[in-house]
């Protein structure tokens, strides 16, 4: 799993008007399941999903933040499940900060 700036993260996201989400969706995901372990996650069918029917970003949100919560646990670590945030976030328009939340945890991974 990779460290990822949270300032670039931002800049690309808005140079890409959103695209770049996408990208880090799949590939953030992708670096997880290999790092955790976890094989109950599919990053490319995920990002389709998120792609082809938007409420599915809702339950992709929590489902990432209580993995990480899961791992946390299993290994541990301070448990800091912010499942019920990003869910809230997304639900009242702040969606595009929880990405940016998400990643600042798997760098918290790495330390």
């Amino acid at each position: 799993m990779q460290k990822r700036s949270i300032v670039v993260m931002l800049i690309l996201t808005f140079i890409t008007c959103g695209i770049y989400n996408l990208f880090w969706m799949y590939l953030a995901r992708s670096e997880f399941k290999r790092f955790s372990g976890y094989s109950d996650i599919n990053p490319g069918l995920e990002l389709v999903l998120n792609i082809l029917c938007f409420p599915f970003y809702f339950y992709w949100l929590y489902k990432f933040s209580a993995d990480i919560a899961r791992y946390q646990q299993e290994n541990g670590r301070y448990v800091s499940d912010t499942g019920l945030v990003n869910l809230l976030l997304a639900f009242f328009g702040f969606g595009i900060v929880c990405p940016f939340i998400i990643q600042s945890q798997l760098n918290d991974l790495l330390d």
